[in-house]
């Protein structure tokens, strides 16, 4: 496992979700939404990538970390019990937000941006403190 890779992700987990409460802030709600998407994703990475969960492929896709945390460290540790569901409901709000002509409200940017800051905080919490031991699982 290398290191820097999980620090760059826990890195960029927190700039996203800085970045996502800046737009916020500016009225940019579509934005918000997508950059609290990616703030979640990339705390969903660095934690699997500390765990040393690899994607198989060099591309780390959506789904593989959207079912690779559940599995980890939803249902097999119980670690974010509460967690569940988040990610996958947050990247439909994103595609929304990016593909649709629909535009997010202030209300649903702030639930979301909520939420959002919730799973990175948890998520990078448990990274940070170093409780998630490589456990030297592969690929699935």
């Amino acid at each position: 496992m290398d290191m820097e890779d999980y620090l760059a992700f826990s890195k960029k987990a927190v700039e996203s979700l800085d970045a996502a409460r800046f737009c916020f802030e500016q009225g940019f709600y579509n934005s918000c939404v997508n950059r609290a998407y990616y703030a979640m994703f990339q705390a969903a990475v660095a934690a699997l990538f500390k765990r040393g969960v690899r994607p198989k492929s060099k591309k780390t896709g959506h789904d593989w970390v959207q079912s690779e945390f559940s599995r980890i460290f939803v249902r097999k540790s119980k670690q974010f019990p509460n967690l569940k569901g988040f990610l996958n409901r947050m990247q439909d709000w994103r595609d929304t937000a990016d593909y649709s002509p629909e535009a997010i409200s202030k209300k649903k940017a702030k639930r979301l941006l909520s939420r959002a800051a919730i799973f990175v905080g948890q998520v990078t919490e448990e990274i940070d403190n170093g409780s998630q031991q490589c456990s030297g699982e592969t690929d699935r």
